[in-house]
């Protein structure tokens, strides 16, 4: 059959062969002018045909194996089967398990908690379950349809702008915002890409496009309902169909013939959830333009980089998005810090999922900028191996945490600003450390770790 990706596939074998020739010849050495044959390289060996006029092919065979003279007489035992230990070992975590979600029940400090973590539990089953009903060959439009999902973190920004009382606060909403906008524009034409990639000739047309007109429906009759006034359940009910289609946004790639609806429906979820956190909020005109202008500017600037973007740098587009929302959830963190009037008084909840947050977001920021720079060859993409990594890992690990228990002691705002400030310097290091300490071909499952977060 002919190549369906002639562009693509061309352009990855002449990489491989010009990376053959110079792993054979000036790069060996590292010294310019200088060309030597390393015949020690099995690849380079096994190619070596003539060298100064002497025949070298076919490259001599390894020396075989020390074969163990040693007979044993005594037969081997076939070991015992313990039928019992895999009963033991799952009755054992149903037992954590259980006592961990009734601990959860024990320490919930108001219902809205209690809400919020049977959401989280249930998400994670569904979560589990759609992925794991995804196609293999499907996998890196996964990585970027749940990247370009994930920049609902601009939900954060556009909170902090509607509540902002300082121009730090709107500052942070507006970056928050607009990064968050990048990633989300940008992600979804990186999915319709990868997407496309699959297409054939002779596949019949597709009117995708034509989903856009219930998506116009249902936005225009949820404006029309909040801005009556009467319903006012109609904010629960649009936020419930937003995580429905980003859902099947994910459930989609389970097979090509449903993989591009999944990403109509994982653009509509996104859309939805913009407009129900806008309902929910009811800005004032001015700050709902100024939200407006924001995203505007995000998806001008996602849609141009989207569309610039080749084939074969498609994975590091992906972790070069990822590393926006790593800051805007940083940034939204700090901000709605910063926008409490008395933060002693905040609960251990909001103080815990602020330092989570500001953490999280530092890892992913720098992790994702390093896959990034790996993935590009703008960085070396052997893995970093400082002496020590452990330990550095490990110190930077402590210092988090210790920043960590300075925030939860509800300090004063001056403290607690620098208390985040030290972990947000120290968890992005980590991140940085971590990941360049790994080799440049496990970078698309480090950014699929790293979209988790």
């Amino acid at each position: 059959l002919p190549s369906r990706l002639p562009t693509t596939s061309s352009s990855l074998y002449s990489n491989n062969i010009s990376k053959f020739l110079l792993s054979a010849g000036p790069n060996t050495t590292k010294e310019p002018g200088h060309f030597y044959i390393d015949h020690e390289d099995e690849a380079t060996r096994g190619m070596l045909v003539l060298e100064k006029g002497e025949m070298m092919y076919p490259a001599p065979l390894p020396p075989p194996p020390p074969v163990d003279t040693k007979k044993d007489a005594t037969p081997e035992k076939a070991p015992e089967i313990d039928y019992r230990a895999p009963y033991v070992a799952g009755a054992r975590q149903a037992t954590y398990f259980g006592t961990s979600v009734l601990a959860m029940g024990a320490i919930a400090p108001d219902p809205a908690f209690s809400t919020m973590f049977t959401t989280f539990c249930l998400s994670n089953v569904i979560g589990v379950q759609v992925v794991l009903g995804v196609s293999h060959a499907l996998h890196s439009p996964l990585m970027a349809v749940t990247n370009a999902i994930s920049g609902t973190t601009a939900l954060g920004g556009m909170h902090l702008l509607a509540h902002s009382n300082s121009a730090v606060v709107t500052l942070l909403g507006a970056t928050a915002t607009t990064l968050s906008t990048v990633n989300i524009v940008g992600g979804f034409i990186v999915t319709t890409k990868m997407l496309d990639m699959f297409k054939r000739p002779d596949d019949p047309p597709e009117y995708y496009h034509l989903y856009g007109i219930p998506a116009a429906t249902t936005l225009g009759l949820y404006g029309a309902g909040i801005m009556s006034g009467k319903f006012p359940e109609l904010n629960s009910a649009a936020s419930t169909m937003s995580g429905l289609l980003c859902i099947g946004g994910i459930g989609g790639l389970a097979s090509q013939t449903t993989a591009r609806l999944g990403a109509v429906s994982g653009q509509a979820g996104v859309a939805l959830g913009v407009a129900s956190t806008l309902g929910h909020l009811s800005p004032s005109l001015g700050t709902t333009a100024t939200i407006g202008g924001l995203m505007a500017l995000g998806g001008g600037a996602g849609h141009y980089i989207g569309h610039r973007v080749e084939p074969t740098s498609l994975p590091q587009t992906v972790a070069a998005f990822h590393s926006l929302v790593g800051i805007a959830a940083s940034t939204a963190a700090i901000g709605d810090y910063i926008n409490v009037p008395d933060t002693t008084k905040l609960d251990g909840v909001h103080l815990a999922s602020i330092y989570l947050a500001t953490v999280i977001g530092s890892v992913t920021t720098t992790g994702s900028l390093v896959a990034f720079g790996k993935l590009d060859g703008r960085m070396d993409s052997a893995p970093m191996q400082l002496s020590g990594r452990d330990q550095i890992n490990a110190g930077l690990g402590v210092a988090t945490l210790g920043a960590g228990a300075v925030v939860m002691g509800a300090p004063e705002a001056g403290t607690g600003i620098a208390a985040l400030g030290g972990a947000l310097t120290t968890s992005g290091i980590l991140g940085w450390h971590m990941t360049a300490s790994i080799g440049g071909a496990d970078m698309p499952v480090v950014i699929t770790v790293l979209n988790s977060y």
